[in-house]
C-alpha cells in the first residue's frame, strides 16, 4: 500500500522521467529547419499558436515549453543558478529532444508499428524498462528488487497503473520494436571482436618520430595578402551572415552602495558587542550568519582547522587570537566576519589548529540601492525617449557602449553577459528606437538601435583573422607532412633505424620503445584511428607513415607485439560483442535520425517567443 501511494505521488516525475529516459538513451543529432518569413505569415501555420511544425505535425508552444521547464527545473535541483546561457542551453536540448522524439514518432505510425495488451502485460512482468527499475520504491539496497516490484504490480490501487500502460502502449513498445529493427542492421564479426580484444589487451612496443604542425619556427609560415584574398574570393559562400544588428548601450550595475556597505559593518559591529557582552554566539550566527554552509543551524561552527583553509585576512586573525576570544569584524571578499575562536591545539606534527565560529555578513545590494538605479535607468530611458540617446547620454553623464554586428541567435552582450532581451530588442524594432529598462542579474540597460545590415556576405575585414588562422595551420600542416616524408627518405635512403636516426639528429622528436596499449596512445601522438589501424595491422619491424595525429604527422616503427592471450579473450569476448554492439546501435541511429532530419520539412518559429 505505501509503496503505490509513493508511486502515486510521483506519478507526474515518473512520466517525464520515462520520457526523457528513452530520448537520452540514444545519440542526440543536431538541428536542421529554418523557416520563410513569407511562408509562415501567409501560409497555414500561425506563429502565435505554433512553435514549430515537423512534417505537418504541428507544436503548441506550451508542449515546448514543458520540456524547458524539465531541464531548468533539473538545474534548479542541483543547486545551480539559472541565467541566460543555461535558458538557452535548455531550450536548444529540449528542441532536440523535441525533434528527435516527433520524427521516430511519425516513423512508428508509418511503419505501422504497435502494441498489444499482451505485448505490455509480458513486458510488464517480465522485462520493466529502466525507469522502472531504476525508482526507489522498487529497489532494496540500491538494486531492483523483484518481489517488491511484483507486489506493487498485483496489488494496483485504484488506476494507477493505467498511465504507465497508456504509455508503454503507446510509446514505449513501439520505439523499442522500431529499435530492435533499427538493430537488425548491425553486423559484428569475429574479426571485430578480436581486434578490439587485441586494442584492449595486446601491449604495443613502438619507437616514433613526431612532428608537429606547431612546433617552434611554425610561425614564420603566415599567409601573404595575396593568398588570404583568394581563399576568400574562392568560398565567400562560407561567410554568408543572416540580418545583424548594432547597439548602443547605457548600463547601471547592480552593485551595492557605500551606504550599503556602511550597514554591512554597523551591523557587524552590532553583533560583535552583543556577543562580547554575553549572548549566546551560535543563536546569534543561526540568526545573522549569510554563510551559505551555516543554513540557521551550525551556529557558525567551522570545526578546527589550520592554516591554509581560510581566506589571508580571517587566517591571519584568527591565528593571533587566543582561546575564547571574539574578534571585531574582519572584512574579506566574502563580507564582514565575527570571529569567535573557541580553542586552539597543537597537532602530532606541531601545527597550530584552531577551532572557530563565525558571523558572515555580506556586502549586499539593498532594496533601496536596486530601486534607486532602477529609477535612474527609467529617467534615463523617457528622455532617451523624448530627446534623444545621445543627448540623454550627456545630460545623465553616463558612459555609452557599442556592440556591434550581432545575429538574431546571440544571448550575450559584450560587456553584459547574457541577456537575451536586449537581442529581442534589437531584432523587434526600427533603426533608431531606443529601448524601455531591460536586465539580468548585474546590470539595468536601456538600448538604441543604431544600424541594420541585411542579409549578405561578410566583409574580408571582419573574415581575415578567420582565413589566416586557416591559411596558417595548413601551411605548418604541409610543411610537418614534408618534414615526415623528408625523414622517410632519409631512412630509406640510409638504410638505418628510426632509433638509430634519433640518436644522430637530435633536432628530432619522439620516443623509443614506447609499450603501451592501443587504447592508451603513445607520448606526442595520442589516440588517432590513423595510428591504431596502422600499428594493428603491421608486422615488427616495419615501418609506418608518414600518419596523421591530431598535432601533426608520425614515422613509427613496430617493434614487438605481446602474446595473444586466448584464455583471456574467451573470458571477454561477450562482454567486447556487447560493447560493440552498443556503440554500433548509437551510431546506426544517428546516421538514421540525421537522414530523417535532412528529409523533414521543418518549420522553426522560437524566434517568435525567445
Amino acid at each position: 500500500m505505501a509503496l503505490m501511494t509513493s508511486m502515486r505521488e510521483k506519478m507526474h516525475v515518473v512520466l517525464w522521467v520515462l520520457l526523457a529516459l528513452f530520448l537520452l538513451s540514444m545519440t542526440i543529432g543536431g538541428l536542421v529547419g529554418g523557416a520563410n518569413i513569407i511562408d509562415q505569415l501567409f501560409g497555414n501555420i500561425n506563429p502565435q499558436t505554433t512553435i514549430a511544425s515537423i512534417n505537418g505535425e504541428m507544436i503548441s508552444p506550451n508542449r515546448f515549453n514543458n520540456l524547458v521547464n524539465q531541464q531548468l527545473n533539473s538545474l534548479k535541483t542541483s543547486g545551480q543558478t539559472i541565467n541566460d546561457f543555461q535558458i538557452k542551453r535548455a531550450r536548444d536540448q529540449a528542441w532536440d529532444n523535441l525533434l528527435q522524439d516527433v520524427l521516430v514518432s511519425q516513423e512508428v505510425q508509418r511503419l505501422n508499428i504497435s502494441a498489444s495488451n499482451d505485448e505490455v502485460i509480458y513486458h510488464l512482468e517480465n522485462n520493466p524498462p529502466p525507469f522502472l527499475q531504476q525508482n526507489p520504491t522498487f529497489q532494496t539496497d540500491g538494486v531492483f528488487d523483484w518481489d517488491k516490484y511484483r507486489q506493487a504490480l498485483s496489488n494496483p490501487e485504484s488506476n494507477e497503473w493505467a498511465p504507465i500502460e497508456s504509455f508503454m502502449k503507446n510509446t514505449y513498445i513501439p520505439n523499442f520494436k522500431l529499435q530492435k529493427i533499427l538493430d537488425e542492421s548491425i553486423i559484428i564479426t569475429q574479426n571485430d571482436i578480436h581486434n578490439e580484444f587485441i586494442k584492449r589487451n595486446s601491449e604495443f612496443t613502438v619507437t616514433g618520430i613526431y612532428i608537429n604542425s606547431s612546433q617552434p619556427g611554425q610561425e614564420t609560415l603566415k599567409p601573404s595578402e595575396e593568398e588570404i584574398k583568394t581563399e576568400y574570393e574562392k568560398n565567400k559562400s562560407n561567410y554568408n551572415h543572416g540580418e545583424l544588428r548594432s547597439i548602443s548601450f547605457v548600463s547601471w550595475a547592480k552593485e551595492p552602495s557605500k551606504q550599503d556597505s556602511l550597514d554591512a559593518i554597523n551591523l557587524s559591529n552590532e553583533i560583535f558587542e552583543r556577543a562580547k557582552t554575553g549572548e549566546n554566539f551560535s543563536k546569534l550566527a543561526n540568526e545573522y550568519s549569510m554563510d551559505p554552509g551555516n543554513q540557521g543551524t551550525k551556529g557558525g561552527d567551522l570545526g578546527w582547522f589550520k592554516k591554509g583553509r581560510m581566506v589571508k585576512t580571517f587566517e591571519v586573525a584568527a591565528f593571533k587570537a587566543k582561546k575564547n576570544e571574539i574578534l571585531s569584524p574582519v572584512l574579506s571578499n566574502f563580507g564582514y566576519h565575527v570571529i569567535f575562536v573557541r580553542d586552539n591545539r597543537i597537532d602530532e606534527n606541531g601545527d597550530k589548529e584552531i577551532l572557530a565560529s563565525h558571523v558572515l555578513i555580506k556586502i549586499e545590494i539593498s532594496p533601496t540601492t536596486l530601486s534607486n538605479l532602477k529609477r535612474k535607468a527609467t529617467l534615463f530611458s523617457y528622455d532617451a525617449q523624448d530627446n534623444g540617446f545621445e543627448n540623454a547620454v550627456s545630460d545623465h553623464d553616463r558612459n555609452k557602449n557599442i556592440h556591434e554586428k550581432f545575429e538574431e541567435s546571440a544571448i550575450s552582450i559584450s560587456g553584459l553577459g547574457g541577456i537575451r532581451s536586449a537581442v529581442r530588442f534589437a531584432f523587434n524594432n526600427d533603426l533608431n528606437s531606443v529601448s524601455d529598462i531591460l536586465e539580468n542579474d548585474q546590470y539595468f540597460v536601456v538600448c538604441k538601435l543604431d544600424s541594420i545590415i541585411k542579409p549578405g556576405i561578410k566583409p574580408l575585414v571582419d573574415v581575415r583573422p578567420n582565413i589566416e588562422n586557416k591559411l596558417s595551420r595548413e601551411k605548418a600542416k604541409n610543411a610537418a607532412l614534408e618534414k615526415a616524408n623528408n625523414i622517410l627518405i632519409k631512412l630509406s635512403s640510409d638504410d638505418i633505424t628510426l632509433e638509430e636516426l634519433m640518436q644522430t639528429d637530435q633536432n628530432l622528436t619522439g620516443f623509443i620503445n614506447e609499450k603501451k596499449k592501443l587504447n592508451q596512445g603513445y607520448t606526442g601522438i595520442g589516440r588517432s584511428n590513423f595510428t591504431t589501424g596502422a600499428i594493428l595491422n603491421a608486422s615488427p619491424k616495419q615501418i609506418l607513415g608518414p600518419l596523421e595525429t591530431n598535432q601533426g604527422y608520425a614515422i613509427l616503427e613496430l617493434i614487438e607485439v605481446s602474446k595473444f592471450d586466448s584464455s583471456e579473450f574467451e573470458i571477454q569476448k561477450d562482454q567486447i560483442r556487447k560493447s560493440i554492439f552498443s556503440r554500433k546501435q548509437n551510431q546506426y541511429f544517428q546516421a538514421w535520425i540525421d537522414a530523417l532530419k535532412i528529409d523533414a520539412e521543418i518549420l522553426d518559429n522560437r524566434k517568435y517567443y525567445f
